[in-house]
């Protein structure tokens, strides 16, 4: 039918730019799909973002039936394995979903994988104990719907652990707002890409992404709010992404009985050295006021 076709080509270009970009590509330059590609992805992750283990704490799910809703190439899926959760990661990325069966492959493990949107999950009602979505719902036009995903899927007592952009954050007014605007506005200037590269180590492709955006749309790159946010957080080419306050998640999440959230982790790779100032306990901190992650952890009613 028409509204199928419709839906395929929405989701095209979401597919198309996360499979290209998926996060772990970026943190290493070891052939991707082996041991040393997952080693050093997992690595890097859990070095700058050591607050995943502390919210999700994986080791409580043993012998619960968890759900990763937007699992990639499952650098946190297996650590749920590992825990000895009863795993299903799905992405609806193809080039995801092989690297993760992939994963599973070279270090053993029981887990399923599943291939589709997390907009319309393909499981009964009641199945899981756990949702996990992890940088994912705020790429989605339609988030409500998926949250409401998320509540039928669980079962009665089950948590929702979702993490989604932080509007009121450093990154978004100062970092995004402020000086990726001044950075992009600079890329015109003849020599400015070698100069921002050098400054900032942002790759020189996705600089150049940028000032193609900027000749293409003009000013507006610059001044449309929405458009310059979605094309400056994950990267040149990303179709969407939204920025959320504490007080809108607990309204999106308001079906289930007990909603909580904090925030996390002030994303420091624009500046000179910032993944090393992260790792300082004084700034790390502060992204629990400032942070860019926000963390829901939500209980459906009914247990």
């Amino acid at each position: 039918m028409s509204t199928d076709v419709g839906a395929q080509d929405a989701v095209a270009p979401r597919r198309d730019f996360w499979t290209e970009y998926q996060p772990g590509f970026r943190a290493t330059a070891a052939p991707v799909g082996s041991p040393e590609f997952f080693a050093e992805v997992e690595a890097h992750r859990y070095r700058l973002e050591p607050h995943i283990a502390d919210r999700v704490r994986f080791e409580r799910w043993a012998d619960r039936d968890v759900l990763e809703a937007g699992c990639g190439i499952a650098t946190d899926g297996m650590r749920f394995v590992r825990a000895g959760a009863r795993y299903t990661g799905m992405d609806f990325s193809p080039t995801a979903l092989e690297l993760a069966r992939r994963r599973l492959e070279l270090e053993g493990g029981t887990a399923r994988f599943v291939r589709g949107s997390v907009a319309a999950l393909p499981f009964p009602d009641a199945s899981f104990d756990l949702v996990y979505s992890n940088g994912v719902i705020h790429h989605l036009p339609e988030t409500g719907r998926v949250i409401g995903e998320f509540h039928r899927v669980l079962r009665p007592g089950g948590t929702a652990i979702v993490m989604v952009y932080h509007r009121n954050s450093f990154n978004f007014y100062v970092s995004v707002m402020v000086v990726r605007r001044a950075l992009a506005a600079l890329l015109l200037i003849p020599g400015a890409e070698r100069a921002i590269a050098a400054l900032t180590g942002e790759r020189p492709d996705v600089l150049r992404g940028h000032r193609a955006l900027l000749r293409e749309h003009g000013p507006g790159y610059l001044t449309d709010p929405q458009l310059f946010l979605s094309h400056n957080t994950d990267g040149p080419g990303n179709p969407l992404s939204k920025v959320y306050s504490a007080a809108g998640m607990r309204t999106a999440f308001s079906a289930f009985g007990d909603v909580r959230t904090d925030v996390r982790f002030l994303n420091l790779r624009a500046y000179p050295g910032g993944e090393r100032l992260e790792q300082i306990e004084r700034v790390r901190r502060s992204g629990h006021r400032v942070g860019w992650h926000l963390w829901v952890t939500a209980m459906k009613a009914g247990a």
